[in-house]
């Protein structure tokens, strides 16, 4: 009797791997490797030394979300039987790869090339991507990546991540579904949803709004940075870039843009706004381009339309995909997702920068930022110290996941032992559980860039800081304890690199000329807090050497509302070409003598004329579109005279200012928006002509 149950407990055995192995390669013939995945998993319980299972079950990992499982089963069906299969170094190769083991990936993508000279292209490409990620890994960007949890993240696609400029509001995109019949035929579209930061982290996310989401995909693109308009990519025709715009709480019908960013027969996919809305980033595969999708610009003309889209070019763009554009505040910093540009295995995200009039060779963010899976749809802060993009990760809630990045500074160089160096490490913070890689501490930092060579004969003399001693009047923090002021903070940072600047903030009382607050931003991280109490005109002015001074006006009435205002002062560097808006210079409407409150400004550009006796500048005069466009242009000339008028009345040599008048030639927004837009049209603006003593 035992012998007979001993016998009847092997045929079943026999039959139950039978069945799992019939199963899993039914399941395996038709792609669907998931469900082949559990079948054979359940054979090698019965049977772990099979090397054909072993090999499938590598196979069905590589073509799922936990690649790096893949290598165990493959290195095991190799040892077993080196012959399993004709391209077991190709898989290997692909496994030790998603494994970060790029020596052993190298050495198999080495043995398939060898052995398959049909296929000696794509072994010589896994091969670069192996060296490209072995280089990147040894020199990790100094970052913490933690994914922004369940809440956002779902087991289906999340991507295109847009936050507002407060960082309390993110727009994204998902094809998430409870609906199995939808999931099943792959009818899950995208739609675009909308979540908020409170203090617990990320509230629940909603669609955001029936007038945006249709039938069909949609995905968001950019957000304008006012947050009231959404462009988005709507799957209409082959695909287009919309936008929306948010009107008293409600999202407005989209609306597509006009025919030189949408074509009728091609696909334009994602879109980026510049921080002065004058410039958009788009993508699009119409004929024409340099691969697949490329990236193109299209500027806003004077009367408020996209003109003609530009390819970026052969620097940017390659004979594969760029897509995702996203342009950094600074309106110089382009970063994309490119599968063409040297990569880690699937889509990376790489950075280029626009200088003297051309785009800089892309640089790959590195590790662990990129990976061998896809990363895209980046975008980052204004300080580039924060940044959102969605990415494949083995460790993720499943398919892309929206991860966070913070950009940390990386130590200072040691010149000590490396175990002496090893003790430097920053206290360990408990991360949270999302948290899915952190460059290891010690990193030399990054070679300084090299300043761009300016057109220029010669070099401006060194110039020193001004020594400055910080004050505020008494009577602010009277003001402040009444809730009757607004108060400013921020930081400072250069324009271009966005770096930290110690600057000089004055606060000044225009009608008399007082200077009732002078601050400086922290020299380390550029914060500043500016307390400017309500009932009267005050200028804000921010100086620091090397650079144009920045401009602000604030007129607020007695009972106006405490507010506390985010922003980032942006100092513009003194190069020729360089220009900044003069906000409290005043002209009563259709006059060209400087009122009273216009002197302190005044007093700013004398100060910088006279401080920095190399430069030579150009008052440029602006007015709105109302009225005769030739009496415009001469009112827009008189103004600027004024201004040269009084600076060489104060000492200045005539021959360093000069005057021009544009009239209303150039506007920086709309005319059409007649209380806001037509008043920032109206401006005088200081422009360097020459930034040496030897001429350029």
């Amino acid at each position: 009797m035992a012998i007979f149950m001993l016998a009847l407990c092997c045929v079943v055995q026999a039959q139950s791997l039978k069945d799992y192995l019939d199963k899993g390669d039914k399941y395996f013939a038709k792609k669907d490797f998931e469900n082949a995945l559990l079948q054979y998993l359940e054979a090698l319980k019965l049977d772990a030394n099979d090397p054909n299972t072993n090999f499938r079950v590598g196979i069905s990992y590589l073509h799922g979300e936990k690649k790096g499982k893949a290598v165990t089963y493959l290195e095991k069906a190799y040892r077993t039987k080196p012959e399993v299969d004709e391209d077991i170094d190709y898989h290997l190769g692909m496994a030790y790869q998603n494994a970060h083991q790029y020596a052993k990936a190298i050495e198999h993508y080495t043995t398939f090339k060898r052995k398959n000279k049909k296929l000696i292209e794509i072994a010589t490409q896994k091969i670069a991507e192996c060296e490209i990620g072995d280089s990147l890994a040894q020199h990790p960007a100094y970052v913490t990546i933690t994914n922004v949890g369940s809440t956002l993240n779902s087991n289906f696609h999340e991507y295109s991540p847009l936050v507002s400029n407060d960082g309390k509001t993110m727009i994204f995109t998902s094809n998430r579904s409870t609906d199995e019949y939808k999931i099943k035929s792959s009818t899950n579209f995208e739609d675009i949803y909308i979540a908020h930061k409170n203090a617990y982290g990320w509230g629940t996310p909603t669609k955001i709004s029936e007038n945006i989401n249709i039938k069909f995909n949609d995905a968001a693109a950019s957000l304008s940075p006012d947050g009231k308009t959404l462009f988005l990519y709507y799957e209409e025709g082959a695909g287009d870039i919309f936008t929306s715009t948010l009107e008293n709480g409600e999202w407005s019908k989209p609306v597509p843009l006009n025919k030189n960013i949408n074509t009728p027969l091609f696909w334009e996919t994602s879109a980026s706004i510049s921080a002065d809305g004058k410039k958009l980033y788009f993508t699009s595969n119409r004929p024409g381009g340099r691969g697949e999708l490329d990236i193109y610009v299209s500027e806003l003309d004077a009367k408020g339309n996209w003109g003609k889209a530009v390819n970026l070019g052969p620097t940017i763009n390659t004979p594969y995909h760029e897509d995702s554009p996203f342009i950094h505040p600074d309106g110089v910093t382009l970063y994309f997702s490119s599968d063409g540009h040297p990569t880690m295995g699937s889509n990376d995200i790489f950075k280029s920068e626009f200088v003297n009039g051309k785009w800089t060779k892309p640089v790959n963010l590195g590790s662990p930022i990129n990976s061998i899976e896809y990363d895209g749809f980046f975008t980052i802060s204004a300080d580039k110290k924060t940044g959102y993009y969605s990415a494949l990760r083995e460790e993720g809630l499943g398919s892309a996941d929206i991860y966070e990045i913070k950009f940390n500074d990386p130590p200072p160089k040691v010149a000590t032992p490396p175990v002496v160096m090893a003790s430097l490490q920053p206290e360990i913070i408990e991360p949270k559980k999302e948290t899915v890689a952190v460059a290891p501490p010690v990193q030399e930092p990054e070679p300084k860039k090299e300043e761009p060579k300016k057109e220029i004969v010669s070099t401006p003399p060194p110039v020193t800081e001004p020594k400055t001693e910080d004050f505020v009047d008494p009577m602010l923090q009277q003001k402040r304890d009444l809730k009757v002021v607004t108060v400013l903070k921020g930081k400072v940072i250069d324009e271009t690199t966005a770096a930290p600047l110690n600057a000089v903030i004055s606060l000044v009382e225009n009608e008399t000329g007082r200077v009732v607050a002078k601050i400086s931003s922290n020299a380390s991280t550029g914060d500043f807090e500016l307390v400017i109490p309500h009932g009267g005109n005050y200028g804000v002015a921010t100086e620091k050497a090397g650079y144009l001074f920045n401009s602000i006006n604030f007129n607020l009435p007695e009972f106006a509302e405490y507010q506390e205002i985010d922003t980032h002062i942006l100092m513009v560097k003194a190069e020729v070409g360089s220009k900044v808006v003069l906000k409290n210079i005043f002209f009563d409407v259709g006059k060209s003598d400087l009122k009273q409150e216009s002197i302190a400004e005044l007093e700013n550009i004398r100060e910088l004329l006279s401080t920095n006796a190399h430069l030579k500048v150009q008052i440029n005069g602006h007015t709105d579109n109302t009225g005769n466009a030739a009496t415009n242009m001469t009112l827009s000339l008189q103004r600027a005279e004024s201004v040269v008028q009084y600076l060489v009345n104060k000492g200045i040599e005539a021959g360093r200012v000069a005057a021009k008048g544009f009239g209303s030639e150039r506007p920086l927004v709309s005319n059409d928006d007649e209380a806001e837009g037509r008043e920032i049209n109206r401006r005088t603006e200081i422009e360097i002509l020459e930034a040496s003593s030897t001429g350029g």
